[in-house]
């Protein structure tokens, strides 16, 4: 009977916990894939892997967890627990379409599977003719229907969010609400721009495969470029989906713990998020200066994408002025991990305006450079976003207390991986050693190591936190461990509130957590 409640569940809270559920399995496969890239680098020859499997786990490790673990886990998990919540609702405005949205990730996943079983070696970004012609098995329509159904799930979830959010905004017109919020708010308009257009490129690309229609073959009339144009007109926003929840998450426990309610405090972080928006759905070609775009097309991509680091500096600032004025002891894991954050996305940020620079792009495409650039902001920087939201949720959700020491040592742990792993790769990249190539120069096998030994603190750092959990469920005098003695009602439901939280004055603000 357990079972069959959970299979027909319409709860926002347990369908985020299947969100999480998938997004947990799937975090491990892919760490598990990227610790294979890895252990392949140790040698400049003998590679563990053929070429052909590499290039499998390439494909594999970036499908996996950008769709299926950051993806659920951000938006599908910690959105559809917290949204409700911090809106004073019951549940979502479409539980039904939310249910679907989440139990599509499984025939998904399966789909996934079988497609590693035929291999896809076309990469993550799908390129014609390699992933159009003879060159590609039937694993890579397998992936594609994989995408297809992830794709249908996450547009469902947005169009619940901009209905619920919307909603609620419009019933309650004056009133302030939590910037997690609005940060779900412009995540779910960005997927629902642009996953249709992914829909579409991936549906002429099947065509192509099995119907002898010529969508992307010069030879039948079509252009190979304008895939590319498709895809990262969803590629590019993905990177803000991914890392706007974290944005929003961030800004609202700085904002908490700091007592801040100026206006520059709110408006600037929340009008940042909207400008990133807009200047972020227009800047995808900046991926593409090497098809041989004209002069006035790439300084025009060229600019834009310098501009976004305008509020992107506003939120990094507006951070750094709240942390200033903090209340919170320093020993606090949950002002480590901020801080971290804010160093990682930093690192990221900078190096994408170099990459912003088309001459500059030129030089380092398809190096370890883009591959360093693009991980800072997505593997560390999203990464770390879901630590936070764990640190700084897990108590209201179980009631349980994460020990506070254990976690010190799991971020020193993961941010020494963090580093170790992926700093090298910038140098690596400026030397011109190009990425996804089995074999390098051997001058650079030790700089290999580094990054190799960075990845196995990764790896180590992420069962570190498994423990973490489970050591907060399973010891006894871990329950309400640190926690106050006073109480509030969230939705008729009692909770504790932290003892970090007890200075704040107005006892509303924390009832929107």
């Amino acid at each position: 009977m357990l079972s069959l409640t959970w299979l027909f569940t319409l709860d926002h809270k347990r369908v985020g916990l299947i969100y999480m559920v998938v997004g947990l399995w799937a975090g491990f496969l892919g760490l598990s894939l990227s610790m294979l890239i890895r252990l392949n680098y140790v040698d400049p020859y003998y590679n563990l892997i053929s070429s052909e499997v590499y290039n499998y786990v390439i494909t594999n490790h970036g499908i996996v967890m950008i769709f299926f673990f950051l993806m659920p886990v951000l938006i599908g998990g910690f959105g559809n627990y917290l949204l409700p919540l911090l809106l004073g609702l019951p549940d979502l405005n479409l539980p039904r379409l939310n249910a679907l949205s989440a139990w599509l990730l499984l025939p998904s996943a399966v789909c996934l599977g079988v497609s590693m079983v035929g291999g896809a070696g076309v990469g993550w970004t799908f390129y014609p003719p390699l992933s159009s012609g003879d060159y590609s098995g039937w694993g890579v329509d397998f992936l594609m229907f994989s995408l297809h159904l992830a794709g249908i799930s996450s547009i469902f979830s947005s169009l619940n969010f901009i209905c619920t959010i919307v909603g609620a905004m419009c019933d309650r017109t004056f009133q302030r609400y939590s910037i997690v919020v609005w940060a779900y708010l412009f995540t779910s308009i960005l997927l629902l721009v642009s996953l249709p257009v992914l829909a579409a490129a991936i549906t002429m690309l099947l065509f192509d495969r099995n119907f002898s229609s010529s969508f992307f073959d010069p030879l039948g009339g079509g252009d190979p470029v304008l895939f590319q144009h498709m895809f990262w007109f969803f590629g590019h926003p993905e990177v803000y989906v991914l890392i706007l929840p974290g944005f929003g998450v961030v800004s609202h426990i700085c904002s908490t713990i700091t007592n801040n309610d100026s206006l520059f405090g709110y408006m600037g972080l929340v009008c940042a998020m909207g400008a990133i928006v807009c200047l972020g759905s227009v800047v995808w070609a900046h991926h593409m200066f090497m098809v041989g775009l004209d002069l006035k097309t790439a300084v025009f991509f060229s600019s834009v994408t310098m501009v976004i680091g305008i509020p992107t500096g506003i939120k990094v600032f507006s951070w750094l002025y709240m942390l200033s004025g903090c209340r919170f002891r320093i020993t606090e894991p949950i002002i480590w991990w901020i801080i971290g954050f804010i160093f990682l996305f930093t690192i990221g940020g900078v190096t994408g305006i170099v990459l912003s620079a088309s001459i500059l792009d030129t030089m380092l495409h398809d190096t370890w450079f883009v591959v360093a650039h693009f991980h800072y902001v997505l593997s560390l920087g999203s990464y770390s976003t879901v630590v936070i939201s764990l640190i700084w949720w897990w108590p209201v959700v179980t009631g349980y207390s994460l020990n506070k020491w254990l976690l010190q040592g799991h971020w020193l742990l993961s941010m020494v991986g963090f580093n170790l792993c992926f700093f090298p790769m910038h140098y690596l990249g400026m030397q011109g050693l190009p990425r996804r190539v089995c074999v390098y120069d051997p001058s650079f096998v030790w700089l290999n190591g580094i990054s190799s030994l960075g990845g196995l603190f990764s790896v180590v750092s992420a069962f570190f936190l498994m423990f973490i959990v489970w050591e907060s469920l399973a010891v006894s005098n871990c329950v309400v461990g640190s926690w106050g003695s006073n109480t509030l009602v969230l939705n008729v439901v009692t909770v504790p509130v932290p003892h970090h939280c007890d200075y704040i004055s107005d006892p509303c603000r924390w009832s929107f957590i």
